[in-house]
């Protein structure tokens, strides 16, 4: 294993939370969504530029961007770094880069962003916490804002996966019995677009970077975006820019899990980290991946 992958249990000194106590893993599933939502909604409008959505994202630490009408405060849509990901090679709007601005990477990333978003799920203020997992996981969604009414179509609020998770603590079941057991991993060497094309095709926002058999670091939709964010762009090409590798991009200082530990330690460090998901590792072997969206499966899918 990479001496940058730390280990969950070789930090649980500094992260300790107290005395853990048992709770059940079934969280209220009734009552307003309002009641877990963030009232705090970061929102972009349509004519904002790629570029620029893509760095609101990463220095909000958010994923999605629903877009709000100017004028009327109307949801219009939702950009997503996924969205944003297909654009740059992944899937089908790769070829708006293609026809629209010929392979211009400059040019494309200044576009609108009503060229990429896509209509808004959205949950009725009067919504429950299960009407948002059953969306959530139905529809491969992160996060889901939330509306005054379809006829206002106001945003109130947004909720996200991280809203919904248990409470933590002791939950009694291992990470073994809810992690993906075949995770797919990048290889430092593979390029931007190859990445974008396997995280778009299998939903998936992180990739466990491998090598020689060990976990070297971990690559995500938000290194992607903090790539666009930041304008260290390789020229014009398209091409050219699309084949920066993992390497220059992955983020080399990784947390992982061990299968045996208790799944509320991954919920506590969900929390206390802000990370999404884990690697899963014995000894120096990549097992498995653990994430937000396998831990509400296992809540509300009964995985």
């Amino acid at each position: 294993m990479s001496r940058n992958v730390r280990h969950y249990s070789d930090m649980k000194g500094g992260m300790d939370r107290g005395p853990k106590k048992h709770i059940s893993h079934v969280v209220e599933r009734s009552g307003e969504i309002m009641n877990v939502a963030s009232r705090e909604v970061i929102s972009t409008h349509s004519s904002n530029t790629l570029k620029n959505a893509a760095k609101l994202m990463r220095d909000s630490d958010v994923r999605r961007l629903p877009v709000i009408h100017a004028g009327t405060g109307k949801l219009e849509g939702l950009v997503t770094g996924v969205d944003i990901l297909d654009f740059l090679g992944g899937g089908e709007k790769y070829n708006i880069l293609v026809k629209d601005y010929s392979g211009n990477f400059l040019s494309a990333i200044n576009c609108p962003v009503s060229k990429i978003m896509r209509p808004s799920q959205y949950l009725e203020k009067t919504a429950s916490v299960e009407d948002a997992a059953r969306i959530m996981l139905e529809r491969h969604s992160s996060c889901i804002p939330v509306i005054d009414s379809a006829e206002k179509m106001g945003v109130m609020g947004i909720v996200s996966e991280r809203d919904i998770l248990p409470q933590g603590g002791e939950l009694g079941v291992p990470v073994e019995k809810v992690m993906n057991r075949r995770p797919i991993a990048a290889t430092p060497g593979m390029m931007l677009s190859d990445v974008s094309k396997v995280m778009v095709r299998n939903q998936m926002r992180r990739l466990p970077v491998i090598s020689e058999g060990g976990l070297q670091g971990i690559v995500t939709v938000f290194d992607v975006l903090g790539f666009l964010g930041d304008g260290n762009y390789k020229g014009v090409d398209a091409e050219e820019n699309l084949s920066t590798r993992v390497q220059e991009l992955m983020e080399e200082n990784v947390i992982a899990v061990s299968p045996e530990d208790d799944l509320g330690s991954v919920v506590d460090l969900i929390r206390d980290s802000g990370i999404g998901g884990f690697p899963v590792t014995a000894g120096e072997r990549l097992v498995g991946i653990v994430t937000t969206t396998d831990i509400l499966w296992w809540i509300y899918g009964q995985k």
